[in-house]
């Protein structure tokens, strides 16, 4: 997975490779889709709840993108067992994992404990919002396909905060990072991406005359 998935795009961030190459994805993975845990493709992850991961190599581009340092308090949207929580963690970042559900967020708890993963806090409450402290993240990652960002995510970002999500319809979408800077939001493009779809960020359909 990191010789063939991550390194051959672009992933190049060495102590992010580390993270890759030292934890176990599988054990993160719903037991139905064990034999494709290490496939670059998206699966199910453990808990029962029908969450998606996202694939290794889009996964590894957007966390190079959030430009984790240790220290970082790291906000996990939809983090379902772990894993990305997982590998933040491991960069040296304080990192809190979002789940709307209880029992996916009991089974991350179980499973992070499980891979004796430090430096996680597992929370329950509304995605869209980023939950329910108001607290500034230095980077926040949204695990999944959303249709729109949310102003009050956006206003979570500390001075310098970046959040990276997939942003963009099932036909097109593209990697956005989103960078604050003294109350200002920027935007770039990092690439094209499909990944799953997470209905806390549909797009509000308008009514037309």
């Amino acid at each position: 997975m990191v010789d063939g998935q991550l390194r051959t795009n672009d992933v190049t961030n060495s102590d992010l490779l580390d993270a890759f190459t030292l934890i176990p994805r599988d054990i993160f993975v719903d037991a139905a889709e064990q034999s494709v845990a290490y496939a670059d493709r998206s699966v199910t992850a453990a808990g029962g709840t029908g969450r998606q991961m996202l694939s290794p190599m889009c996964l590894g581009r957007m966390i190079q993108a959030a430009d984790i340092k240790a220290g970082d308090h790291v906000l996990d949207i939809a983090g379902g067992a772990g894993y990305s929580a997982a590998l933040m963690a491991a960069l040296g970042a304080d990192v809190t994992l979002l789940e709307e559900d209880t029992a996916q967020a009991e089974a991350a708890k179980k499973t992070l404990t499980h891979a004796h993963v430090e430096g996680v806090t597992v929370a329950v409450g509304p995605l869209a919002s980023g939950g329910k402290k108001a607290t500034k993240y230095d980077a926040i990652l949204i695990n999944g396909r959303c249709e729109t960002v949310p102003d009050a995510l956006l206003k979570k970002l500390s001075n310098g905060g970046r959040l990276v999500t997939i942003s963009g319809s099932a036909v097109s979408s593209v990697v956005r990072v989103f960078t604050c800077s003294d109350g200002a939001i920027g935007e770039k493009r990092l690439m094209s991406a499909g990944g799953p779809a997470l209905l806390a960020f549909s797009r509000v359909p308008e009514f037309v005359f």
